[in-house]
């Protein structure tokens, strides 16, 4: 279920991406949709309150009992004591857990039948916790609570898609350079460097992203981890590529000279970003020492819940949608300069 939502919002962003033609402006219609794509991701990223179910918050807290997380349910029965409160809820596996309200949090305002996700800590049993603070009344969406993500589960939406985006950059990138080798059409030979270039900057955000992320999990933005080391080297690649296109002036040479680089770099892309981080132990998701495929296409309950499901696969088609967009305005400004330059 979750590849086939994943799927989904990859398809559709190449299929807008890819009309109605890689040089042609994009019509009025596509960049109100595209905007809409994005505006909805962004919303559905930040808004809805995150909640745990009532078994992880058990287990969490468990852990850790000096920590404090939110948690969501339905309110079965509410028994008022004058100084305190008892809370019984509900979640959405059937278990039961009883809240401790003390005086400072009796005047908030639910009633039974709301659902609620609310801030608590460590009770004195595994389905007992102490109420903190009210997060949410009936919203009307929720994001889970996932160990380690915790609230960073939002970045998920931006940072996977980033990382998408620059291998699909790079790919282009790697078809042009074979076209141009193939035809001698100059037009191929800019579309690559137009893509190359574009997933470069992509690279670069799904980097500082994943920074600002181990910053928050891991306590430094930067711990030289598989996963960081190989998207490092990855830029060092491209950066080459750059740099040999700046160092050549004939034309024709560059063009073939930099065609037949991006081909052979792009055969690093898949060992770099898909096989080497999976193949030794790291801090990052689905890694060799995970026991996961990682939170986004993790099988075990309570990773991603289907509202996430879809959210992340929203972040997949706006974001391929903005760098088609991107691709399309790069790549006629630069066919503009070289025709005025061949004149």
């Amino acid at each position: 279920m979750k590849t086939l939502i994943l799927i989904s919002g990859i398809v559709l962003g190449l299929v807008l991406g890819l009309f109605p033609s890689m040089l042609k402006p994009k019509p009025f219609v596509w960049k109100i949709i595209t905007i809409i794509l994005v505006t909805v991701t962004i919303l559905l990223s930040f808004l809805p309150p995150i909640g745990s179910d009532i078994e992880t918050a058990s287990f969490i807290l468990d852990a850790k009992p000096e920590h404090q997380l939110n948690l969501k349910g339905y309110i079965r029965e509410i028994n008022d004591f004058g100084s305190s409160k008892s809370l019984y809820i509900r979640d959405n596996f059937g278990k039961t857990a009883e809240i401790t309200i003390s005086h400072s949090g009796i005047n908030n305002k639910f009633k039974t039948g709301d659902f609620i996700v609310m801030a608590v800590s460590k009770g004195k049993s595994p389905d007992h916790f102490n109420f903190l603070r009210l997060v949410s009344v009936n919203p009307i969406l929720t994001l889970p609570y996932v160990p380690k993500l915790e609230e960073q589960i939002r970045i998920l939406n931006f940072h996977v898609p980033m990382a998408w985006i620059s291998v699909l950059a790079y790919l282009l990138a790697m078809i042009y350079a074979i076209k141009y080798l193939k035809t001698k059409d100059y037009t191929n030979d800019i579309l690559a460097a137009s893509a190359a270039a574009i997933g470069t900057l992509f690279a670069i955000l799904a980097t500082t992203t994943g920074m600002i992320w181990a910053k928050f999990n891991w306590g430094s933005f930067w711990n030289w981890d598989p996963r960081e080391t190989s998207i490092f080297i990855l830029l060092l690649i491209y950066g080459a590529y750059f740099a040999l296109r700046s160092a050549i002036d004939n034309p024709e040479l560059k063009a073939r000279l930099s065609s037949v680089y991006s081909i052979i770099a792009f055969i690093t892309v898949p060992f770099l970003i898909f096989i080497l981080p999976r193949l030794v132990d790291s801090l990052h998701p689905g890694s060799a020492n995970d026991d996961t495929a990682g939170p986004i296409l993790s099988s075990k309950e309570g990773t991603l819940n289907v509202f996430q499901q879809i959210t992340f696969s929203l972040g997949f088609a706006s974001f391929t949608a903005i760098f088609f967009w991107m691709f399309n305005i790069w790549s006629r400004i630069v066919l503009i300069f070289h025709k005025k330059e061949s004149y």
